[in-house]
């Protein structure tokens, strides 16, 4: 990290735990219907029960499905119904899948990485085609809601909790990609999304008139292959959004030492945090 970009991260975490202090505010939540889309692969299958629990126990609208997008493996399916829930093949989504991506990025050190279903992810969420409501709610696989989440008021305005994260590529990859100059003090980057499906039309429809081409081809295009994380589509979709709520994110990373059930987590964390991630780098 560039010593600039360093203390601006310094700068945004010191102004996020300020405000996670000082703003305790409570949103009235719509009682407009929502879907749930959690996109995953094999490995997520580990933690993705804690994910659910933590859905079902503290998103405060009525939720009417929880639509898993996934690879059709046998794993998966199973899963899906044991749980209860709507398995969708992600190559329905968009019509293709992450290997036609083919993103390869290059490291500092020059070594590679496919980033292909890493960005496949983010193209499904930006889709609009999920579910049957006019809002779906994506949450990352190993993310844990542990208190009350609202994620639109009776006003119709999105709740969107920010977070401390700062990469500079995101604001330069939607510069090159929708031509406005973004850079906000704090981060969409916060492992969940509300989508509204109209909004999602005008986003794609912008992206598609500033490119010339299709929506997944312009952010494919726009990427820059020097980066590892090159792309974001929260922090996209949350510049582009017009009528949105801001909120502290108060959340907690763990490692997979200190998994416990649902109960025990929300018992330990639960006063003081809205949610903990368990990220497989600390597997």
């Amino acid at each position: 990290m560039k010593k600039s970009d360093a203390c601006l991260q310094w700068g945004r975490t010191v102004l996020c735990r300020q405000w996670e202090r000082w703003q305790h505010e409570t949103v009235e939540p719509s009682a407009v219907p929502i879907d749930v889309a959690i996109p995953i692969i094999g490995k997520d299958l580990d933690i993705l029960p804690l994910c659910l629990e933590g859905v079902r126990h503290q998103v405060s609208h009525p939720i009417r499905d929880i639509y898993i997008i996934a690879p059709e493996e046998k794993a998966i399916t199973d899963f899906c119904r044991n749980e209860q829930l709507t398995f969708v093949d992600e190559r329905t989504i968009l019509g293709f899948g992450p290997r036609e991506i083919g993103l390869i990025a290059t490291r500092k050190d020059g070594s590679t990485v496919d980033r292909s279903g890493w960005l496949f992810q983010q193209l499904v969420k930006l889709s609009g085609n999920i579910g049957t409501c006019s809002h779906y709610l994506t949450v990352d696989a190993d993310h844990i809601l542990i208190s009350p989440h609202a994620f639109l008021d009776e006003q119709d305005n999105t709740i969107v909790y920010m977070s401390d994260e700062y990469h500079g590529a995101y604001y330069d990859n939607i510069r090159r990609l929708t031509g406005h100059r973004y850079w906000s003090l704090l981060s969409y980057v916060a492992h969940k999304m509300l989508f509204a499906k109209e909004e999602l039309a005008r986003l794609r429809q912008h992206i598609e008139a500033y490119n010339g081409k299709s929506w997944t081809e312009a952010i494919i295009d726009s990427y820059d292959h020097r980066e590892t994380s090159g792309f974001s589509e929260f922090e996209l979709y949350g510049d582009f959004l017009q009528k949105k709520k801001k909120l502290p994110w108060r959340q907690l990373k763990l490692s997979y030492k200190q998994l416990a059930d649902y109960e025990t987590l929300v018992s330990e964390y639960g006063a003081r945090y809205r949610s903990i991630t368990f990220p497989s780098y600390l597997k």
